[in-house]
């Protein structure tokens, strides 16, 4: 069995009104702890799988512009989907995409988190500033 952290991760930046990087990296958070919990116990049965998939088209999105396209473009929901299965028959613990997210995020720990969230903003990380409801709630 396992436990998608994606559904988290969504749920959460439906709450957030755009501001999905805090709940990324609550996410992530999450995942570590309950693997670290699981090694511990002992408990081999259970895998546990992190998505953190960029903006994706959906009709939720439908108004917001990549700022690097090319590197970081908007996803589509299909290949996503397709990721998120093939992450979870692999096992893998945490699925980023897209994957050239993996290689913007090697530097983290090595800038403050100012500094950081500077970079981040300017690789485009701030593209719900772009964000427009689609409807009223």
């Amino acid at each position: 069995s396992g436990i998608n952290a994606e559904y988290v991760d969504t749920f959460l930046l439906l709450r957030s009104s755009g501001i999905n990087a805090e709940y990324g990296y609550a996410v992530r958070g999450l995942t570590q702890a309950t693997l670290c919990e699981l090694d511990y116990l002992g408990n081999t049965n259970v895998k546990v799988t992190s998505f953190h998939p960029h903006i994706t088209k959906t009709g939720m999105f439908n108004n917001t512009v990549a700022k690097w396209p090319i590197v970081f473009p908007l996803l589509e929901p299909e290949w996503v989907a397709d990721q998120i299965i093939i992450g979870t028959r692999e096992n893998k613990e945490q699925v980023i995409l897209p994957k050239v997210t993996n290689v913007s995020l090697m530097v983290e720990h090595l800038m403050s988190t100012r500094v950081f969230r500077k970079y981040c903003s300017v690789l485009g990380n701030d593209t719900m500033k772009t964000f427009k409801k689609i409807r009223d709630e």
